[in-house]
């Protein structure tokens, strides 16, 4: 019974957030607990998704709820998409910010492929395939179970989460070096607990960083949380949504009267 009521509150969401007819077609397979290559369009944008994976939450959340919409930063330069996953948070990005220069970064082959197809008409959106590390080298992907956005990487192999795929892991600093960043005026993160690595390993860049928003996976990788709290300790506002936090470096940042410049 409970299966069915998620089934039903997932398809209730597909029709809502889909542009019809795709969003039929999305409820069809969920029904049918099929899995199928589809284009869909959400809010008028054209994605690649496979249906009853977590692809279309990712897209809906980026593209329909616009979960990147609160993080307040004017006319951001240089983006750093860290776990980018299937392009629809760098789409919203690049859509908002046209003047922008976005790095898409993303290990898992299957997601990169959808990826590369997603942004391929957003002309400042550069998709990368590799993993952000603390430290360069070649590094397995690890599977968390939870779909298609439960990859990462970990100095720790387990046999159970091996997907038998190898993956370059690159710095901040390398990927700044490469692609002529001098600044990251904004960095998001979500890639399933790397980011403990990511941050306990800071201190060469995070002075370039104006804003970043951050999912913390403590409860895959405990330390997560007082890693990112450890990095962003000369930051001055903290703001919680829904499964991220987003810090700002200064005052230079819009305030609304109801926000709460406490840590969270």
């Amino acid at each position: 019974m409970a299966k069915l009521k998620r089934r039903g509150k997932r398809i209730r969401e597909y029709l809502q957030a889909i542009d019809a007819p795709d969003s039929y077609w999305c409820s069809i397979d969920e029904l049918l607990k099929r899995e199928r290559l589809r284009t869909i369009h959400i809010d008028g944008v054209e994605v690649t998704v496979r249906t009853t994976t977590p692809d279309l939450r990712v897209a809906i959340h980026s593209l329909f709820e616009k979960e990147y919409d609160a993080i307040r930063i004017e006319d951001p330069k240089t983006i750093l998409d860290a776990g980018a996953n299937i392009g629809t948070s760098a789409i919203f990005f690049a859509r908002k910010y046209p003047d922008a220069k976005i790095l898409a970064v993303e290990p898992e082959s299957a997601n990169f492929e959808l990826l590369q197809k997603n942004v391929r008409n957003y002309k400042n959106v550069i998709p990368v395939k590799a993993a952000i590390w603390g430290s360069p080298g070649m590094r397995m992907v690890q599977n968390r179970f939870t779909g298609s956005w439960g990859f990462t990487v970990s100095e720790t192999h387990k046999k159970s989460e091996a997907t038998g795929q190898e993956v370059e892991c690159v710095t901040v600093p390398s990927l700044m070096k490469k692609y002529g960043m001098e600044r990251i005026d904004l960095l998001k993160m979500d890639i399933e607990g790397g980011e403990k690595d990511v941050l306990e390993n800071a201190s060469e860049w995070i002075d370039c960083v104006g804003v970043m928003t951050v999912e913390l996976h403590d409860r895959i990788c405990m330390g997560c949380d007082r890693a990112f709290y450890l990095a962003t300790k000369d930051f001055v506002k903290f703001e919680k949504g829904r499964d991220k936090v987003t810090a700002y470096r200064n005052d230079a940042q819009p305030v609304t009267k109801d926000t709460d410049p406490k840590r969270v």
